[in-house]
């Protein structure tokens, strides 16, 4: 079946742009939380701490290091909430990294956005094992974004990311795009 896109254009996203591009991501979504709950770990480990010094200074060896145990969850809680976000970001990228820079179609319609995988990044991989790489991994399926209610288009300077919900989305470099395909991107706002 042959698609009616109003664009239909090839890139590749640099581990760079992804990078930031998830970064940015994180502060929409991820940040806002994780800080909050580290706030709140965080007040709760003072307070103990503070309870512990003050109004249970005379109590038992037992009572003591109860304190100090929920000092030191709380701590804890507070710094995982913190890493939690950096550590995600880094797993994500080192795995974007081992894929290299494959090639990426984008397909506009009106009612929705295809992505598709091209061609995979084989330039590490010795030339006599390319093609049983290739023969062995296939692509994946195109991707199909349906514009609705839940659909997002974040522009930056230098890209556009294509949100579904909060559980896909998918980053569009600038520079691969001329001024009237930006334009059609950018149409893809309601």
């Amino acid at each position: 079946m042959e698609e009616n896109y109003r664009l239909k254009k090839e890139y590749k996203i640099s581990l760079e742009l992804f990078n930031r591009s998830y970064l940015e991501l994180q502060k929409r979504f991820v940040l806002p939380k994780s800080r909050l709950y580290t706030a709140i770990f965080a007040v709760l480990a003072v307070g103990i701490i503070i309870f512990g010094m003050f109004v249970m200074k005379d109590a038992t060896t037992k009572q003591k290091y109860m304190i100090y145990l929920g000092f030191a969850i709380s701590c804890a809680f507070a710094v995982k909430e913190w890493y939690d976000p950096k550590k995600m970001r880094r797993n994500l990228t080192e795995s974007i990294k081992a894929l290299g820079e494959p090639v990426y179609c984008v397909g506009i319609a009106d009612k929705y956005v295809d992505i598709a995988t091209v061609a995979d990044d084989l330039s590490n991989i010795p030339e006599e094992e390319r093609e049983k790489a290739a023969e062995e991994d296939p692509l994946p399926e195109k991707t199909r974004i349906n514009i609705d209610e839940n659909f997002q288009l974040i522009e930056q300077d230098d890209y556009f990311m294509l949100m579904k919900g909060r559980e896909m989305f998918y980053v569009l470099p600038k520079e691969y795009f001329s001024g009237d395909e930006l334009e059609i991107i950018r149409s893809l706002k309601k």
